[in-house]
């Protein structure tokens, strides 16, 4: 069931990260000037797929400490896929507030307007991809004395012995 919410949201979050891309690329190069027209579409899209994220967000964090939040939400996506959402939100937020430096507001050019949504859109479909993936991330994880621990841990619970690589067979210990 949740699957079946993760998708449609998914899909929708991948085509506002493409739409707003586009605008902002179009805005730029003059071949088409943002009218207010846009904005509403942009923004209204925000919250349907916001919600949603939100909730479901709260399924893949609610066994995990507040400081790893986005560890356990992201845990799903491979390491090039949570590198570029840093990277994305990184360069929204520089091309947003550079103009702060020039002494020029960042409101000035509808174009870096446009980009702001782009962190949500993004951040809602790793969160949607990392929620359809998950399962596959989260086998059982044991520590070298055979003991199961969770996702995140780098030491056993309950005995305090190091997480086994990953590359180990989790019935025996030993490497495949």
């Amino acid at each position: 069931m949740v699957k079946m919410i993760a998708y449609p949201i998914m899909v929708l979050s991948g085509a506002g990260v493409l739409l707003c891309l586009s605008l902002f690329l179009l805005g730029l190069t003059g071949i088409y000037q943002l009218p207010g027209g846009d904005m509403p579409v942009l923004f209204g899209g925000l919250f349907v797929v916001w919600f949603p994220t939100v909730i479901l967000m709260n399924r893949l964090t609610k066994d995990f400490k507040q400081k790893d939040i986005w560890k356990a939400a992201l845990r799903g996506c491979p390491a090039w896929m949570r590198t570029a959402l840093w990277v994305v939100i990184g360069c929204v937020f520089a091309i947003f507030f550079l103009p702060v430096l020039s002494k020029r507001s960042p409101g000035d050019s509808p174009q870096t307007f446009v980009i702001f949504p782009i962190t949500f859109y993004a951040v809602s479909f790793c969160v949607m991809y990392s929620l359809i993936n998950v399962e596959k991330h989260d086998s059982v994880r044991r520590c070298l004395n055979g003991h199961a621990i969770s996702p995140l841990a780098k030491f056993c619970e309950e005995c305090g012995a190091p997480a086994a690589p990953e590359s180990t067979n989790s019935a025996t210990g030993q490497r495949l």
